[in-house]
């Protein structure tokens, strides 16, 4: 794709700005922390892409525990070459999961035909908000606090982000937040009922919130999918970037998959 992996890598950490806590949000040369602060092993995460051991305790790990709260550190590019000093900390790798990204000039949005603005989904008001989070705990066991953390007030308060919606029936089915980020459309906090997943939501919703982004100036899509994630990703056009080790600890990621 002739994408610059640095650059990415930062983007993504930048646009964590949707659902960090402002004071734990600090973007570095060689690394990044976003920490919501609430107790979701999900929404507090540091980034490490030195090799360094130094720069990984300092920069990643000495924060997350001074945190004090579950949470994430990623390894990514030559960070990778650190993973030792988690392991003598008693810190496991919980997997390696891929950063994806999607070219507008690559992607694969054509809607049905007969599909209307609804039934494709739409960005979400403040007063819906309640409804995604409700979703959001409903699909990933998220407790109250960390479902507001990830569709926060402010996401629907200022134009280069979003929470988008699908409904069915009146109800809402699937959701995603979005965020601009130097020309550069990043998802995070994608989901969709569990009894409602595999009838096609999710993708009509994702086609939906691109088509939108790009329509308005985005030449990217940038995304650090799960497992279950990946195969709706690359069916739009999603091509795999690089994979990032994640790491915990044990008590935080018990059941974690």
């Amino acid at each position: 794709m002739g994408i610059d992996r640095l650059d990415l890598w930062r983007i993504l950490g930048s646009s964590a700005r949707l659902w960090a806590a402002p004071d734990h949000h600090v973007l570095m040369p060689d690394s990044w922390l976003a920490f919501s602060g609430e107790a979701n092993v999900n929404y507090n995460v540091a980034c490490c892409r030195a090799p360094s051991t130094a720069i990984l305790t300092e920069q990643c790990l000495q924060p997350v525990l001074e945190l004090g709260k579950p949470a994430i550190i990623m390894l990514a590019g030559a960070g990778l070459a650190s993973a030792q000093k988690l392991a003598d900390a008693h810190w496991v790798t919980v997997g390696a999961l891929p950063l994806m990204a999607l070219h507008k000039s690559s992607a694969r949005l054509t809607v049905e035909t007969g599909s209307s603005a609804e039934t494709g989904g739409r960005a979400l008001e403040k007063q819906e908000l309640p409804l995604a989070r409700q979703l959001l705990a409903a699909t990933y066991g998220l407790d109250d606090a960390s479902a507001a953390a990830a569709a926060p007030d402010r996401a629907v308060e200022n134009a280069d982000t979003a929470v988008w919606g699908l409904y069915d029936e009146g109800r809402l089915v699937s959701c995603a937040t979005t965020v601009v980020e130097d020309g550069w459309v990043v998802l995070w906090s994608m989901a969709t009922r569990p009894e409602s997943q595999g009838r096609g939501y999710g993708r009509r919703l994702l086609r939906t919130a691109l088509s939108v982004a790009f329509e308005n100036g985005a030449s990217g899509a940038l995304l650090h999918s799960s497992v279950a994630g990946e195969k709706l990703y690359r069916s739009l056009g999603y091509e795999v970037v690089e994979y990032w080790q994640l790491w915990s600890r044990p008590r935080w990621v018990i059941g974690y998959a």
